[in-house]
Protein backbone atom coordinates (compact mmCIF):
# COMPACT_ATOMS: atom_id res chain seq x y z
CA UNK A 1 0.00 0.00 0.00
CA UNK A 2 1.65 3.43 -1.06
CA UNK A 3 1.27 6.65 0.48
CA UNK A 4 -1.28 7.36 -2.88
CA UNK A 5 -3.84 5.13 -1.70
CA UNK A 6 -3.47 6.40 1.88
CA UNK A 7 -4.20 9.57 0.91
CA UNK A 8 -7.44 8.46 -1.60
CA UNK A 9 -8.38 6.48 1.92
CA UNK A 10 -8.05 9.69 4.52
CA UNK A 11 -10.43 11.52 1.46
CA UNK A 12 -12.66 9.19 1.30
CA UNK A 13 -12.36 8.23 -3.22
CA UNK A 14 -11.16 5.22 -2.69
CA UNK A 15 -12.81 2.29 -5.07
CA UNK A 16 -12.94 -0.50 -3.23
CA UNK A 17 -13.16 0.24 0.53
CA UNK A 18 -13.79 -3.32 1.73
CA UNK A 19 -10.35 -4.50 0.32
CA UNK A 20 -8.29 -1.50 1.66
CA UNK A 21 -9.66 -1.85 5.02
CA UNK A 22 -8.71 -5.39 4.97
CA UNK A 23 -5.15 -4.55 3.93
CA UNK A 24 -4.94 -1.93 7.24
CA UNK A 25 -6.31 -4.97 9.17
CA UNK A 26 -3.01 -6.71 8.15
CA UNK A 27 -0.72 -4.30 8.09
CA UNK A 28 0.04 -2.49 11.60
CA UNK A 29 2.44 0.20 10.13
CA UNK A 30 0.24 1.41 7.07
CA UNK A 31 -2.82 1.65 9.86
CA UNK A 32 -0.82 3.58 12.16
CA UNK A 33 0.44 6.21 8.95
CA UNK A 34 -3.40 6.22 7.74
CA UNK A 35 -4.09 7.09 11.21
CA UNK A 36 -1.64 10.04 11.81
CA UNK A 37 -2.38 10.89 7.82
CA UNK A 38 -6.39 11.38 8.85
CA UNK A 39 -5.96 13.64 11.87
CA UNK A 40 -3.16 15.76 9.67
CA UNK A 41 -5.97 16.05 7.15
CA UNK A 42 -9.14 16.80 10.11
CA UNK A 43 -7.33 19.54 11.06
CA UNK A 44 -6.97 21.13 7.57
CA UNK A 45 -10.79 20.70 7.10
CA UNK A 46 -13.63 23.07 8.19
CA UNK A 47 -15.87 21.21 10.83
CA UNK A 48 -18.13 24.50 11.02
CA UNK A 49 -17.90 24.95 14.61
CA UNK A 50 -17.92 28.48 15.94
CA UNK A 51 -16.07 30.54 18.49
CA UNK A 52 -17.58 32.80 20.50
CA UNK A 53 -15.39 35.61 21.67
CA UNK A 54 -15.19 35.70 25.59
CA UNK A 55 -18.22 38.26 27.47
CA UNK A 56 -17.77 42.07 27.65
CA UNK A 57 -14.64 41.79 25.27
CA UNK A 58 -15.93 44.18 22.82
CA UNK A 59 -17.29 46.72 25.64
CA UNK A 60 -13.17 46.73 27.08
CA UNK A 61 -11.92 47.04 23.78
CA UNK A 62 -14.08 50.22 23.00
CA UNK A 63 -13.08 51.18 26.72
CA UNK A 64 -9.73 51.13 25.96
CA UNK A 65 -9.73 52.90 22.83
CA UNK A 66 -11.93 56.03 24.43
CA UNK A 67 -9.37 56.06 27.26
CA UNK A 68 -6.57 56.08 25.00
CA UNK A 69 -7.59 58.93 23.19
CA UNK A 70 -8.25 61.18 25.77
CA UNK A 71 -4.53 60.41 27.03
CA UNK A 72 -1.98 63.02 26.68
CA UNK A 73 0.95 61.53 24.66
CA UNK A 74 4.21 61.44 25.70
CA UNK A 75 7.77 61.09 23.67
CA UNK A 76 7.71 57.46 24.75
CA UNK A 77 4.85 57.03 22.38
CA UNK A 78 6.66 57.73 19.37
CA UNK A 79 9.35 55.70 20.67
CA UNK A 80 10.19 52.08 19.06
CA UNK A 81 9.87 48.93 21.25
CA UNK A 82 13.73 48.02 20.32
CA UNK A 83 16.15 50.79 19.35
CA UNK A 84 18.55 49.21 16.62
CA UNK A 85 22.09 49.32 17.77
CA UNK A 86 24.40 52.02 15.92
CA UNK A 87 27.94 52.91 16.12
CA UNK A 88 27.45 56.55 15.66
CA UNK A 89 25.29 56.70 19.11
CA UNK A 90 28.14 54.57 21.10
CA UNK A 91 30.63 57.30 20.02
CA UNK A 92 28.20 60.14 20.90
CA UNK A 93 28.12 58.56 24.61
CA UNK A 94 31.77 57.79 24.86
CA UNK A 95 31.93 61.75 23.77
CA UNK A 96 29.27 62.84 26.29
CA UNK A 97 31.05 60.77 28.81
CA UNK A 98 34.87 62.02 27.92
CA UNK A 99 34.05 65.76 28.01
CA UNK A 100 32.41 64.84 31.59
CA UNK A 101 35.74 63.47 32.76
CA UNK A 102 37.22 66.07 31.24
CA UNK A 103 35.48 68.95 33.09
CA UNK A 104 35.83 67.01 36.20
CA UNK A 105 39.34 66.17 36.63
CA UNK A 106 40.31 69.86 37.16
CA UNK A 107 37.88 70.26 39.90
CA UNK A 108 38.63 67.56 41.89
CA UNK A 109 42.57 68.48 41.15
CA UNK A 110 41.44 71.42 42.86
CA UNK A 111 39.92 70.15 45.79
CA UNK A 112 42.91 67.93 46.04
CA UNK A 113 45.01 71.21 46.59
CA UNK A 114 42.84 72.41 48.67
CA UNK A 115 42.73 69.59 51.15
CA UNK A 116 46.63 69.52 51.04
CA UNK A 117 46.81 73.15 51.56
CA UNK A 118 44.44 73.04 54.43
CA UNK A 119 46.66 69.85 55.86
CA UNK A 120 49.90 71.90 55.19
CA UNK A 121 47.95 74.86 57.22
CA UNK A 122 46.56 72.31 60.22
CA UNK A 123 50.60 71.42 60.19
CA UNK A 124 51.97 74.44 60.29
CA UNK A 125 49.84 75.38 63.25
CA UNK A 126 51.02 72.19 65.63
CA UNK A 127 54.46 73.34 64.64
CA UNK A 128 53.83 76.76 65.66
CA UNK A 129 52.30 75.72 68.93
CA UNK A 130 55.05 73.58 70.44
CA UNK A 131 57.25 76.45 68.93
CA UNK A 132 55.27 79.03 71.66
CA UNK A 133 55.88 75.93 74.40
CA UNK A 134 60.07 76.81 74.04
CA UNK A 135 59.38 80.45 73.36
CA UNK A 136 57.13 81.28 76.09
CA UNK A 137 59.95 79.38 78.65
CA UNK A 138 62.70 81.27 77.01
CA UNK A 139 61.04 84.64 75.58
CA UNK A 140 62.32 83.74 72.02
CA UNK A 141 62.18 81.10 69.07
CA UNK A 142 64.80 78.76 69.22
CA UNK A 143 67.78 79.01 67.10
CA UNK A 144 71.11 77.18 66.43
CA UNK A 145 72.90 80.39 64.79
CA UNK A 146 75.18 80.99 67.90
CA UNK A 147 76.51 77.35 67.46
CA UNK A 148 80.04 77.33 66.34
CA UNK A 149 80.24 75.34 63.07
CA UNK A 150 77.13 76.36 61.15
CA UNK A 151 74.96 74.06 62.53
CA UNK A 152 71.54 73.64 60.04
CA UNK A 153 68.52 75.49 60.47
CA UNK A 154 66.46 72.38 61.36
CA UNK A 155 68.25 71.89 64.03
CA UNK A 156 65.81 73.86 65.98
CA UNK A 157 63.57 71.05 65.90
CA UNK A 158 66.03 68.62 67.71
CA UNK A 159 65.97 71.77 70.01
CA UNK A 160 62.20 71.27 70.48
CA UNK A 161 62.29 67.66 71.49
CA UNK A 162 65.05 68.22 73.83
CA UNK A 163 62.61 70.47 75.87
CA UNK A 164 59.73 67.49 75.30
CA UNK A 165 57.87 70.16 73.10
CA UNK A 166 57.83 67.87 70.33
CA UNK A 167 54.75 65.11 70.43
CA UNK A 168 54.80 62.08 68.47
CA UNK A 169 52.34 63.72 65.98
CA UNK A 170 54.45 66.94 65.62
CA UNK A 171 57.26 65.01 64.48
CA UNK A 172 54.80 63.40 61.66
CA UNK A 173 53.69 66.72 60.49
CA UNK A 174 57.31 68.32 59.82
CA UNK A 175 57.07 67.85 55.96
CA UNK A 176 54.35 69.24 53.96
CA UNK A 177 51.23 66.63 52.62
CA UNK A 178 51.34 68.09 48.95
CA UNK A 179 54.77 66.50 48.39
CA UNK A 180 55.25 62.66 48.60
CA UNK A 181 57.74 61.56 51.30
CA UNK A 182 60.94 59.77 49.45
CA UNK A 183 62.20 58.46 52.98
CA UNK A 184 61.77 57.81 56.18
CA UNK A 185 62.80 59.83 59.40
CA UNK A 186 65.22 58.81 61.57
CA UNK A 187 64.61 59.31 65.32
CA UNK A 188 65.65 62.69 66.63
CA UNK A 189 68.96 62.75 68.97
CA UNK A 190 69.64 65.38 71.28
CA UNK A 191 71.08 69.05 70.50
CA UNK A 192 74.56 68.46 71.24
CA UNK A 193 74.37 64.56 69.40
CA UNK A 194 73.13 66.39 66.18
CA UNK A 195 76.15 68.99 66.34
CA UNK A 196 78.44 66.23 66.42
CA UNK A 197 76.50 63.94 63.53
CA UNK A 198 76.68 67.43 61.06
CA UNK A 199 80.39 67.34 61.48
CA UNK A 200 81.26 63.86 61.26
CA UNK A 201 78.31 62.18 59.07
CA UNK A 202 76.02 65.15 57.47
CA UNK A 203 74.44 62.91 55.19
CA UNK A 204 72.86 60.75 58.25
CA UNK A 205 71.67 64.43 59.28
CA UNK A 206 70.44 64.89 56.06
CA UNK A 207 67.81 61.42 56.93
CA UNK A 208 66.86 62.93 60.04
CA UNK A 209 66.15 66.90 59.37
CA UNK A 210 65.02 65.82 55.66
CA UNK A 211 61.86 68.05 55.85
CA UNK A 212 60.19 70.57 53.31
CA UNK A 213 59.67 73.21 55.60
CA UNK A 214 61.62 76.40 55.65
CA UNK A 215 62.65 78.57 59.66
CA UNK A 216 63.63 81.86 60.03
CA UNK A 217 66.80 81.58 62.01
CA UNK A 218 67.07 85.22 63.46
CA UNK A 219 68.87 88.31 62.46
CA UNK A 220 71.62 90.14 62.40
CA UNK A 221 72.01 93.17 64.74
CA UNK A 222 74.39 95.31 66.51
CA UNK A 223 78.49 95.82 66.55
CA UNK A 224 79.18 92.50 67.14
CA UNK A 225 77.22 91.93 63.98
CA UNK A 226 75.30 88.63 66.22
CA UNK A 227 72.69 86.84 65.16
CA UNK A 228 69.66 87.79 67.73
CA UNK A 229 66.66 85.21 67.45
CA UNK A 230 63.15 86.21 66.23
CA UNK A 231 61.31 87.36 70.04
CA UNK A 232 58.30 85.47 71.42
CA UNK A 233 55.96 88.02 70.78
CA UNK A 234 52.10 87.63 70.20
CA UNK A 235 51.95 91.20 69.33
CA UNK A 236 54.54 91.07 66.70
CA UNK A 237 53.73 89.28 62.88
CA UNK A 238 57.21 88.00 61.56
CA UNK A 239 56.94 84.94 59.22
CA UNK A 240 58.46 82.36 61.51
CA UNK A 241 57.65 78.83 59.50
CA UNK A 242 56.65 77.90 55.84
CA UNK A 243 57.21 75.71 52.84
CA UNK A 244 60.99 75.37 51.93
CA UNK A 245 61.96 77.00 48.31
CA UNK A 246 63.75 75.61 45.74
CA UNK A 247 67.54 75.52 45.85
CA UNK A 248 70.57 73.96 44.48
CA UNK A 249 71.99 71.76 47.46
CA UNK A 250 70.96 73.78 50.26
CA UNK A 251 73.36 77.03 48.90
CA UNK A 252 71.28 78.50 46.14
CA UNK A 253 67.92 79.69 46.11
CA UNK A 254 66.08 79.03 43.18
CA UNK A 255 63.47 81.51 41.64
CA UNK A 256 59.81 80.92 41.84
CA UNK A 257 57.47 79.82 44.76
CA UNK A 258 57.89 77.02 46.81
CA UNK A 259 57.14 73.33 44.96
CA UNK A 260 55.52 71.87 48.01
CA UNK A 261 52.11 73.33 46.39
CA UNK A 262 52.84 72.74 42.60
CA UNK A 263 54.39 76.42 42.42
CA UNK A 264 51.31 78.18 42.99
CA UNK A 265 52.43 79.62 46.37
CA UNK A 266 53.31 78.60 50.25
CA UNK A 267 51.87 79.07 53.57
CA UNK A 268 53.37 80.85 56.11
CA UNK A 269 53.04 80.79 59.81
CA UNK A 270 53.67 84.24 61.48
CA UNK A 271 54.38 84.54 65.01
CA UNK A 272 51.43 85.29 66.15
CA UNK A 273 50.09 81.82 64.93
CA UNK A 274 48.42 82.69 61.83
CA UNK A 275 49.12 81.02 58.38
CA UNK A 276 48.84 83.22 55.53
CA UNK A 277 48.90 82.18 52.01
CA UNK A 278 51.49 83.93 49.52
CA UNK A 279 50.55 84.01 45.90
CA UNK A 280 54.45 84.92 45.60
CA UNK A 281 57.52 85.72 47.57
CA UNK A 282 56.91 88.87 48.32
CA UNK A 283 55.95 89.57 52.08
CA UNK A 284 55.57 94.12 52.02
CA UNK A 285 57.56 96.69 50.22
CA UNK A 286 60.66 96.48 53.01
CA UNK A 287 60.48 92.85 52.55
CA UNK A 288 60.30 91.84 48.84
CA UNK A 289 61.79 88.21 49.08
CA UNK A 290 60.83 85.73 52.24
CA UNK A 291 63.34 83.51 50.89
CA UNK A 292 66.51 85.82 50.94
CA UNK A 293 67.56 88.73 52.85
CA UNK A 294 66.97 92.26 51.42
CA UNK A 295 70.66 91.55 50.30
CA UNK A 296 69.39 89.11 48.26
CA UNK A 297 71.34 86.20 50.30
CA UNK A 298 70.96 82.97 51.79
CA UNK A 299 71.68 84.86 55.05
CA UNK A 300 69.97 85.32 58.34
CA UNK A 301 68.16 89.33 58.07
CA UNK A 302 69.70 92.18 58.23
CA UNK A 303 67.06 93.60 60.31
CA UNK A 304 63.94 92.13 63.23
CA UNK A 305 61.39 93.40 60.04
CA UNK A 306 63.97 91.36 57.00
CA UNK A 307 62.44 87.83 57.63
CA UNK A 308 64.32 84.92 55.96
CA UNK A 309 62.73 81.48 55.35
CA UNK A 310 65.68 78.92 55.28
CA UNK A 311 65.19 75.59 53.98
CA UNK A 312 66.18 72.73 56.60
CA UNK A 313 70.19 72.09 55.68
CA UNK A 314 70.72 75.71 55.39
CA UNK A 315 73.48 76.75 57.21
CA UNK A 316 71.93 79.07 59.89
CA UNK A 317 74.38 81.58 60.23
CA UNK A 318 74.84 81.73 56.41
CA UNK A 319 78.03 81.50 54.14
Amino acid sequence: MNANDLLDHALGQTDDLERFERELATDPAATLQFDRLSRSIQHLLDDGEAFEPPPGLADRTLRFVNESSRRQRTILDFTPSRVRFRWSDAAVAAGIFLAGVLTLLPAVQRSRDKLDQASCTYNLQRLGQALWLYGSHHQHFPTAAEVNGKAPVASFLAMLNDEHKLSVADLDSIECPSVVKAHNHQPLPDFDTLTRLHADDPERVKHILCTNYAYNPGYRSGPSNEIIPIAADLTSRIPLLGDAPQHRDYQVILAGNSPNHGGRGQNVLYTDLHVGWHNTRRLSPTDPDMYLNNDYKLAPGLSAHDSILMPSLAPSVGW
